[in-house]
Order: structure tokens, then C-alpha cells, then sequence
């Protein structure tokens, strides 16, 4: 199956190509959409020095985190992303009459390359986080940094493949699923202490992006945690990233079952 998903994906890449100078404005276009963003946060700590106790450079690696991270799931999972179309137009039909996993043809539909914009955007500002910091990168340090910007990556992948489940009920796709996609790279590009105990439980414990992020960053910045949750909390990003998707997983399956062709 893996073989079938590269050769879909190559397939995809190979058109998105045939326009070189399209292409390459549309990941323009991407990263200077983006990266406004950044240059937000460096407006902000031009007047203001520090945000939570938190400097730029500290703010910029937690920002550079979560930018890499969506920017790696937009990029791979956006075919989740458009499941309502696919099931409201009646396109689901075809995808269930192919010798091939739904899943595996979804993921397959729409492989966004023009998404290496926002992650080139999420990589100068890990840049500018390690020339203001100059982080002692020791092996336990990048293994942590690694793992946490993967298990947000599979979290925010997560959160589409359950919202594409759901649209097997609702046909449309929910908002919920934007708050915490697009509205969860805002909230989790800065410490989640600054927040208020209800942001902060939706993002520890209903859709974990703080623990496969914010928590992973205190370990590589030596900063003690103002929540109070164990010092093992640093660690726990693949495990937490591994349950969430087991339940994204299910939701995706329960829906599968449940779908009815529109008769479009």
C-alpha cells in the first residue's frame, strides 16, 4: 500500500510541476501569507520585551514548532481537509468502488507541495529562536524537539481525519475542526500559560497540542513549569500524539460505516 501512496503522491507532484512558475508564486504566496505572522510577533516584542516572562527568541522556537508542524500536516493531510466536498458531491461513491483502503485514497487526494511555503517560514523562525538563544543542542534535546514537532504534526493530522469522520453525519465540515486546526497554531504559538484555565484544558487534555508542544519547548529552554503538571510531562508527546490519533481513527471508521450516498 505504501508503494500505491507514493506513486498517487508522485503522480500529484509531477502535475503540480508542469507550471514551474506557478507553483513557484503559489509557495510565495504561502509563505508571505505566513510569515506576516512572524513578523507580528517581532512588531509585539519591539515594544514589549517579554510576553509571560517568555523573550522573542523563546516565543519564536514555540512559533517555529507550530508553524513546521501544520505546515507538514497541510501539506500531507489537506485531502481530509476537503472530505465534505468529496462526500457532498457524491465522489465518496467512486472512492469506495476502488480496490484501494478509503483512507489511503484520501490521504492521496489532494498532496499540497505548495504548503513548503509555510514550513520555509516555520524554519527562519527556529533560525532567528537559535541565533537569539544559542541552544546547547544536546541529543536528548533535539530528540524531544523532534518528537514534539511530529506528534503536533500528527495531531493537527488527527484533528482532520476526525472531522472528516464526522462529515459522514454532518456532510459539512464543523468549525470545531478550524478551531482547533487554524486556531490551535495561533493559540499554542505562545506559552499556554498566558491563558485562562479553559483554553489551557481544551488544549491539554481535549485536543493536546500544549503537551506535544508547549511542553517539549520547557525542556529545551530548561524553563520550569508554571502549571504544575509532573516534570514527565516534557516527554509524553508521541505517546499522547499515538492515543489521540487511535481515537481520530475510530471516529474516522465509525463514520465510514455510517456513509449513505448523497445521491449527487
Amino acid at each position: 500500500m505504501g508503494r500505491v501512496y507514493v506513486r498517487l503522491v508522485w503522480a500529484q507532484i509531477r502535475s503540480q510541476m508542469q507550471y514551474p512558475a506557478s507553483f513557484a508564486m503559489q509557495t510565495l504566496s504561502g509563505f508571505l501569507s505566513t510569515f506576516v505572522e512572524l513578523l507580528a510577533i517581532l512588531i509585539f516584542f519591539r515594544t514589549f520585551r517579554q510576553l509571560g516572562g517568555w523573550s522573542v527568541g523563546e516565543v519564536a522556537l514555540l512559533y517555529g514548532m507550530m508553524s513546521v508542524a501544520f505546515g507538514i500536516t497541510d501539506m500531507v493531510g489537506a485531502g481530509f481537509d476537503r472530505a465534505s466536498a468529496l462526500i457532498r458531491l457524491g465522489e465518496f461513491d467512486r472512492v469506495l468502488t476502488r480496490p484501494l483502503p478509503a483512507f489511503l485514497q484520501v490521504l492521496a487526494t489532494d498532496f499540497q507541495l505548495r504548503r513548503l511555503g509555510r514550513i520555509a517560514q516555520g524554519v527562519i523562525a527556529l533560525g532567528l529562536a537559535q541565533a537569539w538563544l544559542q541552544i546547547d543542542w544536546t541529543l536528548p534535546r533535539a530528540l524531544v524537539f523532534g518528537l514534539g514537532i511530529a506528534s503536533s504534526s500528527l495531531v493537527f493530522f488527527t484533528v482532520l481525519l476526525a472531522g472528516a469522520g464526522v462529515c459522514f453525519w454532518t456532510i459539512e465540515t464543523t468549525e470545531a475542526q478550524n478551531i482547533f486546526t487554524y486556531g490551535g497554531v495561533e493559540l499554542t504559538s505562545y506559552p499556554m500559560h498566558i491563558y485562562n484555565r479553559w483554553v489551557r484544558a481544551a488544549f491539554l487534555y481535549v485536543v493536546p497540542l500544549a503537551l506535544t508542544s508547549y511542553y517539549p519547548a520547557l525542556y529545551v529552554l530548561g524553563r520550569a513549569d508554571p502549571l504544575g503538571l509532573p516534570y514527565g510531562a516534557r516527554f509524553v508527546a508521541p505517546a499522547v500524539a499515538a492515543l489521540f490519533f487511535v481515537a481520530g481513527w475510530l471516529v474516522w471508521r465509525a463514520g465510514l460505516r455510517h456513509y449513505k450516498s448523497t445521491g449527487s
